[in-house]
């Protein structure tokens, strides 16, 4: 007696391969989400760190102003006070106690105007004194960036 083995397990049925063609583009799809994730990621931190040292030189700059409008009295009367629009430059470096990165600053000062005696009022009393007027800006800057500001301000000083 022969034995005949049954015809389906002779034939092997014709598979497409329509499992793997899906699971391929799945995974490509993935992919594709995943790197535009990073990429995105990457960009907000470029944009995060941009902000903050964009921040840093412009608190430079206020540092400038700071330094300048805190100096006592008797340094404000050793400012050159030109009859003439000159220019003065004070460079100032600040180091921030928390951070690795240097700022400095850059503060020029031209004088705008000198009034007669009495042209400015202070708390509504118009005294008999000569006020020089300044306009100062300071530049601020961080060491090893782009990252500039520029702020301006106009100072009057006082004289007797």
């Amino acid at each position: 007696m022969t034995q005949s083995m049954p015809k389906k397990l002779s034939q092997a049925p014709r598979e497409q391969g329509a499992a793997l063609i899906v699971s391929l583009l799945l995974l490509t799809v993935i992919t594709l989400l995943s790197l535009t994730a990073m990429r995105s990621a990457h960009i907000d931190t470029k944009i995060a760190v941009n902000h903050q040292q964009k921040q840093l030189a412009f608190q430079a700059a206020e540092n400038a102003f700071a330094k300048l409008t805190s100096l006592p009295p008797d340094e404000m009367k050793d400012l050159d006070v030109p009859g003439t629009l000159n220019a003065t430059s004070n460079n100032a470096d600040f180091v921030p106690v928390d951070s690795d990165t240097h700022t400095s600053a850059d503060l020029e000062m031209k004088l705008t105007d000198i009034s007669r005696p009495g042209q400015y009022k202070f708390s509504g009393f118009g005294l008999n004194i000569v006020t020089v007027v300044f306009q100062a800006d300071a530049f601020g800057e961080v060491s090893n960036t782009n990252a500039r500001a520029h702020n301006r301000m106009e100072v009057a000083l006082v004289r007797e």
